[in-house]
């Protein structure tokens, strides 16, 4: 598959980033003019899904691009061993986390969140609005494990390796 021409190639010696690194530089992207109209449909694919773009890549960060449509959702997820953080470009979004229990944490435009490797989390637009969001792991990702929510505890249901993407 050809890499789309927003790629930024970057130093394949990079060092892993720390989650605030990530916020920092995922809040850097999202403030390019037009960030937010790069992220349309593809052509191909479900007007009503998430769509990603990735706009940087490494051996040790990637940075993509996510379009929300209404009720769109992650599932609960993690990252493998990446950590990693992500900014709303605009739009609202909504990450459910559990620790004792399920905690709903909203974010509009310009407010981010950034994760650890051990963060398990679901991301879901809840508005009646398309959103868009700037995500950014270190190292790459490799595999996400999939969880369901069952009687209040999440129970690992997957893992989706890269090779699927």
């Amino acid at each position: 598959m050809p890499v789309p021409s927003t790629t930024v190639d970057l130093a394949a010696d990079a060092r892993d980033l720390t989650p605030v690194q990530l916020l920092r530089l995922a809040r850097l992207f999202a403030g390019r003019p037009g960030i937010a109209d790069e992220a349309t449909a593809r052509p191909d694919a479900d007007p009503h899904e998430r769509t990603w773009l990735q706009l940087a890549g490494a051996p040790h960060l990637q940075v993509w691009l996510i379009r929300w449509p209404p009720g769109t959702s992650t599932g609960w997820h993690d990252h493998g061993s990446a950590v990693g953080a992500f900014t709303v470009v605009r739009g609202a979004l909504t990450e459910r986390t559990r620790v004792a229990e399920v905690q709903e944490e909203r974010l509009g435009a310009g407010e981010g969140r950034a994760f650890g490797a051990s963060h398990v989390h679901d991301v879901v637009n809840l508005g009646e609005d398309e959103a868009v969001s700037i995500h950014a792991y270190s190292p790459s990702l490799e595999q996400m494990t999939h969880y369901d929510l069952v009687d209040g505890r999440l129970r690992p249901a997957g893992v989706e390796r890269r090779e699927a993407w």
